[in-house]
């Protein structure tokens, strides 16, 4: 290998820069898509079920104007809100518009329907300001749908016409509000706001949080290994590797998500990795007092590290590659994308790394004041091990218990995949979603369509039924249907304590004939999202106003229960529904995609080690992290969303590296005749401080998702440093515990030929001890 990269080291070289900068110039055609609902398969039953509502009754995505005042019952704040609903409905973009103008007030007078707008005219005295009020208290199609029940805030909803673009739609919107005056104060909200604030703040990460990334890698790197050569060496693979991933997205026809922004940091943040190590051993073969010519410096970095670089590269791909069994199709795109960057990290580490190290002038230095950058590892190893030593079984013992107390969080844990928390509590779409929420029933929305005849009074009881109990269930703001329709419209024919009054009519001739007076003043548009022209399909429109999971999927079951033996067809859908499976489909994900990656690192493990037993081994610090980041998350009340579902996958992809170098190494000093303790200490002050600067700099580079917009991304952040850390604490605290409280056998059974070398070459032993060079003794030590 040495020999084939000193031969072809330019065309490797201009080979990876090449790929590198191709792949780099394809990432600004990148798209972004926002909806959430595009991140699962087209044939998931509850987007199927959506789908089929929305064709009869067009898309329920609402876009919510709110306007706040004191009191928004006056003449200026009624007037401004006039004009901006006559703005509303002139926009293409939009299709049915609600708001307090647009409201009914449905009364009898003569035995005759009456159908009036709410608001007549613009009231100015205070009479008439107390009767307009008294009229919304008493109107159930107004109160707390359109105005709040304390006239503080006023809502005009609209439903989004995806004939028009949604952004040109937003614009549009802005400048009608804008434009309007500022009577009130006034916030936008709804799914296609949040959708434009996700878009936006995908693009402000992406262009915040990759440079930061990058620049906290640097300074890392330089704080760890010194010298700028040796800083951009590993880098450089850094930026390639990461230009070539990214730029796959664009080729393949993909779009970024909240997801796919990952990769970049993913990239940064492993991608350098296996360059440490080999930038770590070349520093140990040109330390002061050795002199070796170019070939040689090649072959023992080679020699040394090919081999464990490889199967800690193909772990960590292995890991990634276990999101391929999600479900969630932008967690497949991120497993794809990252496992073909951690390729080409791998690939350019084991070649274009060593290339650039030969044109390296080979240091002649031989005196002793040179100063070690990472030096203060070494004390920190050097203590570690000292404990580790004396106290085997005990750290041991302690490691063991600590977890299992940890674990404990894993009952508390949930899952989260409304997207209003995707943003910090003083975002203002959060704070217009907090209002919507709690004065106006909620944005959220579940769908249910009926087929049948549904002016039959049999099929109108049954959508009254279902109406009434949903109107009590837990987590419900406002349920509409036709059936509230009929029965307001009794009202207005019957007097209180009349037969028929708040009833629904015994026959179809009755219903249909409450429709005709309806009509005479009326608009029959007024019902078009509950009822279609021919009658026969209905829809009933349930707001949440707790859009949790456990909500959404305890009203699902209600639901099912209760249209069990319904007189029509039922069809239940909606985008809440969507995000209820689409939390089960995480789950899931998450499950699956966990055991490939733990089941195909295990099985590379046994390879590695010729052993099952080397198998289980090297997964015990993966296992140990899963328990201790899962526990944490349910203590913590870090719910498991779209961004921390992938926290497994990449923390078994990468913290198995640690374990790797580190048995590796250890093996490789017993086989050179040291003694347990002795090839404890050696591996601790060489590839055990290697193995603490890269996890560090894996939480360095992961660090950087602290300053997303999104929570989620930050909450995937938090959890991949304690992840790492776990897994780092395990590798070189628990393993090197274990080796020597129990010396397994696959470890041991390679000694046993050597035995009587160890005996004839046990004087010629330089013992290794902690904080020096341990390279200056033994300069073939492997790693």
């Amino acid at each position: 290998m040495a020999t084939f990269i000193l031969k072809f080291r330019w065309v490797i070289i201009s080979v990876s820069i090449l790929l590198g900068a191709g792949f780099g110039l394809l990432i600004p055609s990148a798209e972004t898509d926002p909806e959430i609902r595009n991140y699962i398969p087209r044939s998931m039953p509850s987007r199927v079920s959506t789908d089929s509502i929305e064709q009869q009754f067009g898309v329920q995505d609402m876009i919510v104007a709110l306007f706040t005042d004191s009191s928004v019952i006056n003449g200026p704040d009624l007037r401004q809100i006039k004009e901006v609903d006559r703005a509303f409905n002139r926009l293409e973009g939009l299709g049915t518009v609600n708001s307090i103008i647009t409201a009914r007030d449905i009364r009898g007078e003569g035995g005759m329907m009456i159908v009036d707008p709410l608001v007549g005219t613009i009231p100015e005295t205070a009479s008439e300001i107390a009767e307009l009020k008294e009229n919304i208290l008493s109107n159930q199609f107004a109160r707390d749908i359109v105005i709040s029940s304390d006239f503080t805030t006023a809502a005009i909803t609209g439903t989004v016409n995806p004939g028009v673009p949604e952004s040109v739609t937003l614009g549009r919107i802005d400048s009608i509000i804008t434009s309007s005056g500022r009577e009130t104060e006034t916030l936008t909200g709804g799914l296609p706001y949040i959708r434009r604030y996700i878009l936006k703040d995908v693009n402000r990460d992406a262009v915040v949080l990759v440079p930061l990334a990058l620049v906290i890698m640097l300074a890392l790197l330089k704080m760890t290994l010194g010298d700028w050569r040796s800083v951009l060496m590993p880098f450089s693979v850094v930026v390639l590797s990461t230009a070539l991933s990214m730029g796959l997205i664009p080729l393949f026809g993909w779009k970024i998500s909240i997801i796919s922004l990952l990769v970049p940091i993913i990239m940064i943040s492993v991608a350098n990795n296996y360059g440490i190590y080999l930038v770590s051993r070349y520093k140990e073969l040109t330390a002061p007092g050795t002199a070796r010519s170019k070939s040689e410096i090649l072959h023992g970095i080679i020699g040394s590290l090919n081999m464990p670089i490889l199967f800690s590269g193909l772990t960590t791909v292995a890991g990634i590659l276990g999101l391929l069994s999600h479900s969630i199709i932008p967690a497949r795109q991120l497993g794809v994308l990252s496992a073909i960057g951690v390729s080409a990290a791998l690939a350019m580490s084991l070649l274009f790394i060593p290339a650039m190290i030969s044109f390296i002038k080979p240091t002649r230095k031989t005196g002793t004041g040179h100063k070690d950058p990472g030096a203060f590892l070494l004390r920190i190893t050097g203590g570690i091990s000292g404990i580790v030593i004396k106290w085997p079984g005990r750290v041991l013992s302690g490691s063991v218990v600590l977890t299992l107390i940890i674990s404990m969080g894993i009952f508390l844990l949930k899952t989260e995949t409304n997207q209003e928390n995707y943003f910090p509590h003083k975002h203002p779409v959060r704070k217009a979603s907090e209002i919507i929420n709690s004065k106006f029933g909620g944005s959220q929305t579940i769908s249910i369509m009926i087929r049948g005849e549904i002016k039959d009074p049999g099929v109108m009881s049954a959508i009254d039924d279902l109406t009434l109990q949903l109107k009590t269930a837990d987590g419900v703001g406002n349920v509409f249907s036709i059936s509230e329709v009929v029965r307001e419209m009794s009202k207005a024919l019957y007097e209180p304590g009349e037969q028929g009054y708040d009833m629904i009519p015994g026959s179809g001739e009755a219903i249909a004939q409450m429709f005709e007076l309806y009509n005479m003043s009326g608009d029959p548009d007024d019902f078009k999202q509950l009822m279609n022209f021919e009658n026969t399909a209905a829809h009933i429109l349930v707001r949440l106003s707790k859009p949790e999971n456990e909500v959404i999927s305890a009203l699902s079951k209600d639901i099912e229960r209760i249209t069990a033996d319904f007189p029509a067809e039922v069809t239940v859908g909606g985008y809440a529904i969507i995000m209820a499976d689409f939390a089960k489909k995480i789950i899931q994900g998450q499950l699956t995609s966990l055991l490939f990656a733990l089941l195909t690192v295990f099985i590379l493990l046994s390879i590695i080690f010729r052993s099952v037993r080397g198998g289980l081994t090297g997964s015990i610090p993966l296992a140990a992290s899963i328990l201790i980041q899962f526990g944490v998350m349910g203590f913590a009340g870090i719910a498991i969303d779209a961004a921390t579902a992938l926290l497994s996958s990449i923390m078994i992809g990468v913290g198995v590296d640690f374990t790797i170098q580190f048995m590796w190494r250890y093996n490789g000093e017993l086989r050179q005749g040291f003694s347990h303790r002795e090839a404890i200490l050696t591996t601790y002050a060489t590839t055990g401080r290697s193995i603490i600067i890269n996890a560090l700099s894996v939480m360095a580079g992961f660090s950087a998702t602290f300053f997303s917009g999104f929570l989620s991304i930050r909450f995937f952040g938090y959890m991949v440093l304690l992840s790492i850390g776990s897994c780092l604490l395990f590798a070189i605290i628990f393993i090197p515990a274990f080796l020597l409280k129990f010396k397994p056998a696959f470890i041991e059974a390679d000694l046993s030929r050597k035995i009587n070398k160890l005996k004839t070459n046990e004087k010629d032993v330089i013992p290794v001890s902690v904080g020096s060079d341990p390279h200056c003794s033994h300069g073939s030590t492997t790693a």
